[in-house]
């Protein structure tokens, strides 16, 4: 008889072995810590090709309520497994029920301390990233594996538009209150649109550009600009990475998921100024690599000290705010962000111009650690329930 494909994942991990195991659906649960987009985008990758081998899995949100209570809800579900996207309270849980834990870390060289939870899980599994192996050594985290991180296959486009992309996706996080990374938005996107602007004045016009604008919450669409409700657009991720490898330059935060997309398909990248602090030390990580990434800051627009990203989230936000309502009130601060934006518009424009035979500097990512599409995660947490099963 030959083998069933679908029984067999892309990485050539054997799932019939689960198959055959049970005649019944296999219950799992399934949750992600709602901190910005990557906890549940990461499940929403990786859950489908679990449910190849015949699994239903039950989502549940990261709760308001208590331990108490959620260690109830888990012994009423009584799954197999619980699989959880960075979510402390969840694991926890889970461990407090007798129920076997797997734990997707896409942070683990970033945390300041390792949580318990993490040590007693079935699994750890970790994205890459500079610092998550000798973060593994240094803790002595035996039940931690690591896989590629989640991102498209690497492309180029050839001879790239003259557009700049202008790509808000990563921004909205639990600490931050809506008003002010619409705020943020609205002023980037001013900034940014008078560099077009100026860019396209400096250039002769077979090099002009048009901004494009995207957003990935509604709030920002709308805000961004009260004259023009068609400013920005919410698009597929499909669709937006097309966009990024067309475009000359692509002008966006310093998420992870941004980084990792920007390093497979975009041309030239200048980064926006943080909004917390993982998007400035992912930025200084990278640097630290070696990767050459543009990436602006907010003290070269206010004049004052660099932020000390190091500190504490809150403590960190507090002066993150303070500094953009430094440039926002500030008319001297905006003329410099707009001439910040506007070199690297220049510097795009002259590079494609050009012949290049180098690959974008954000490629390394790709290059140093990989992509995948989400089957390393999901063989992994198969092997797990062929344990526990």
């Amino acid at each position: 008889m030959s083998e069933n494909p679908d029984l067999i994942s892309h990485n050539g991990i054997d799932k019939t072995r689960l198959v055959q195991s049970t005649t019944q659906p296999i219950n799992i649960v399934c949750n992600a810590q709602p901190f910005g987009g990557g906890p549940g985008a990461t499940l929403m990758a990786v859950m489908p090709l679990i449910g190849t081998v015949h699994i239903t899995s039950t989502s549940i949100p990261s709760p308001e309520i208590g331990k108490k209570e959620l260690v109830s809800l888990l012994q009423r579900l009584k799954p197999r497994l619980v699989v959880t996207s960075m979510d402390e309270l969840v694991a926890a849980a889970a461990q407090a029920a007798g129920i076997p834990v797997v734990i997707i870390d896409l942070l683990l060289w970033f945390w300041p301390s390792i949580s318990p939870q993490w040590h007693q899980a079935d699994m750890v599994i970790a994205a890459e990233f500079y610092g998550v192996q000798e973060r593994i050594i240094s803790e002595k985290m035996n039940n931690v594996v690591t896989v590629p991180p989640l991102g498209p296959p690497p492309r180029t486009t050839a001879g790239p538009s003259k557009d700049v992309l202008l790509n808000f996706g990563g921004m909205v996080n639990p600490l931050m209150p809506k008003e002010e990374y619409v705020a943020y938005a609205r002023l980037v996107y001013s900034a940014a649109k008078r560099a077009v602007n100026l860019r396209n004045a400096a250039l002769p016009k077979s090099q002009h550009a048009k901004l494009i604008v995207l957003v990935a919450s509604l709030d920002v669409a709308r805000g961004i600009d009260p004259q023009d409700p068609e400013a920005a657009r919410m698009v597929l991720p499909d669709e937006a990475l097309d966009l990024m490898a067309s475009s000359e330059l692509v002008c966006c935060t310093a998420g992870l998921g941004n980084l990792y997309a920007a390093g497979a398909v975009a041309n030239a990248v200048l980064l926006l100024p943080p909004l917390h602090e993982g998007h400035a030390i992912q930025t200084h990580v990278v640097k630290k690599a070696g990767v050459s990434v543009d990436a602006m800051d907010w003290h070269e627009f206010t004049g004052g000290a660099p932020i000390n990203y190091y500190n504490g989230s809150l403590e960190v936000m507090d002066d993150v705010s303070k500094a953009q309502k430094e440039v926002i009130s500030s008319g001297q601060a905006q003329k410099a962000l707009t001439d910040r934006i506007l070199a690297a518009m220049l510097h795009s424009a002259n590079s494609a111009a050009g012949p290049s035979a180098q690959d974008p500097p954000l490629r390394a990512l790709v290059t140093t650690f990989g992509q995948d599409n989400g089957d390393a995660m999901a063989a992994r947490i198969v092997d797990v329930l062929t344990r526990v099963r």
